[in-house]
């Protein structure tokens, strides 16, 4: 599918990277189809989570279990349901605000964006974990230090 994007301009999709959210993201819950851009530079995987139809919006999410040592995320039973009960073989991606000092990229770690890529379905959720925060800094600086 041919995917006009914000980072790259005209891309050819796979539909295996093609999924649907019948919820949207949280604030763009009128788009409902996305695709998932990955690009392979050296030693690590960079990766867009485009809208299809229009190339805004654009996030640039991450892998959380390739980021953060340890975590475990929690989904409530409603979120699990919608995914026929079980975690195994879910993708989760981490959507990242990278402001102009990329050393203060942040992630947010309490709603990933979940996908089931065999039935390439995908809904952005808030975990049940208490624990994990909207904004992580990916340089390990805490909030209030980051914002001196």
């Amino acid at each position: 599918m041919l995917v006009n994007s914000a980072v790259f301009g005209p891309l050819d999709v796979d539909n295996e990277h093609i999924f649907n959210m019948p919820q949207g993201l949280y604030g763009f819950e009128e788009i409902d189809n996305y695709a998932l851009i990955t690009k392979q530079e050296e030693d690590v995987t960079l990766m867009w989570y485009q809208a299809i139809n229009q190339t805004i919006p654009c996030f640039v999410v991450f892998n959380p279990f390739e980021i953060i040592d340890g975590y475990e995320p929690e989904m409530e039973p409603e979120d699990l349901r919608a995914f026929g009960g079980k975690t195994d073989g879910l993708v989760f991606l981490v959507i990242a605000a990278v402001p102009r000092d990329v050393s203060k990229t942040t992630v947010n770690l309490k709603s990933p964006i979940v996908i089931d890529p065999k039935n390439r379905v995908a809904k952005q959720i808030i975990l049940a974990n208490k624990d994990y925060p909207i904004r992580f800094y990916l340089s390990g600086e805490d909030e209030e230090s980051a914002e001196r």
